[in-house]
């Protein structure tokens, strides 16, 4: 049970993923940035996957992820904080006839999580809703239920330490959204700037080394990095 101090993952910051009209624009605007398939495999050689493993998934949005993943092992847990992207997961796992994920409302800090220990843990672009101070609690917990040597896959926005020019590059990156993905996902990227909790790299990265994580992997893609760790 949470303490009355902990912070409320059910707050909205940035986009209302509460609105069924985001949660569809959401998926659209997915569809038109990412390749699924692509992003499964990675991950799943990032954790190690075979058919035996199970992997909780936080902040599993529309279920994509959650979903390619259940079909390379053995049990998904996928959890969010939005009744109406979660809604959409289920429907997406009925349709598909996967019966080994399965979806509940809880975020880093509390709610719905796996019954027991998992392999693999996978959370992406969602660290960032979290304060500083949250993130380590979220490290934290998530450790606690990966196995020995159990494996983190952390995608997030992270502000690299060695840039001066914060204003040229955040420029450039939205000009460059706006004319690969429009101006809804631009918009969304000037708001997730000003009003989010991303971090720089080598804040995040002293997190996870105390919170009991070894990097294995660093992958930079520009705005948002790839952290593969395992814990220790």
């Amino acid at each position: 049970m949470p303490y009355p101090w902990t912070y409320d993952e059910n707050i909205q910051v940035g986009t209302d993923y509460a609105d069924v009209q985001e949660v569809l624009a959401y998926d659209r605007d997915m569809a038109s940035l990412r390749d699924v398939a692509a992003e499964v495999e990675i991950v799943a050689n990032a954790l190690l996957l075979d058919a035996d493993s199970t992997v909780w998934e936080i902040g599993t949005g529309t279920g994509e992820m959650a979903l390619g993943l259940a079909a390379r092992c053995s049990r998904v847990w996928a959890t969010d904080v939005s009744p109406a992207m979660l809604e959409a997961a289920r429907k997406k796992a009925s349709a598909r006839g996967l019966l080994n994920a399965a979806f509940g409302s809880g975020g880093f800090l509390d709610g719905f999580s796996p019954d027991h220990t998992v392999d693999g843990v996978v959370t992406q672009l969602a660290l960032h809703h979290l304060p500083d101070f949250w993130k380590v609690a979220a490290l934290r917990r998530i450790r606690s239920f990966l196995a020995p040597e159990g494996r983190l896959f952390l995608k997030d926005v992270v502000f690299r330490g060695d840039l001066v020019d914060y204003d040229g590059f955040f420029s450039d990156v939205v000009d460059q959204l706006r004319a690969t993905a429009g101006n809804r996902v631009a918009g969304n990227t000037i708001a997730h700037i000003r009003e989010e909790y991303s971090t720089f790299d080598w804040i995040l990265e002293e997190m996870l080394a105390r919170t009991g994580f070894r990097i294995v992997d660093k992958v930079a893609h520009g705005f948002p990095t790839d952290y593969t760790c395992v814990a220790t």
